[in-house]
């Protein structure tokens, strides 16, 4: 494709660099700064929500609507993320691995999913 005009364009040169620095790159510091800051389960859910997030905000800004698929799609991220909550163990904190790559401290047992399984 000949990209020359869009090149050429003093907005559109604009654009493309405000999209790429500023919304991407900025925003993808900003996050990776205060995701250091917060547990690492704290931090999986609120990047797995993101998608629910972003549809809300459509709906809300750009009148979106939403269909079956949409919010099967949903359910099954909410779903994820509180069995997540539920099968979080606080003690695995307290537990690392050792130099020879055993365990060491106070580490528990793995956590077992609901209704058996591994």
């Amino acid at each position: 494709p000949n990209f020359g005009a869009i090149l050429s364009s003093p907005l559109a040169v604009g654009g493309i660099l405000y999209t790429g620095l500023v919304t991407t790159a900025a925003a993808l510091w900003v996050e990776s700064i205060a995701f250091a800051r917060v547990p690492a389960t704290d931090a999986s859910i609120i990047l797995t929500t993101e998608p629910i997030f972003a549809a809300a905000a459509g709906a809300v800004t750009l009148g979106e609507t939403f269909g079956i698929s949409d919010y099967v799609g949903a359910s099954l991220i909410i779903s994820a993320c509180v069995l997540s909550v539920f099968l979080d163990v606080p003690g695995d904190a307290k537990c690392e691995v050792g130099s020879d790559g055993a365990l060491v401290g106070e580490c528990e047992p793995p956590k077992q999913w609901p209704m058996g399984g591994n």
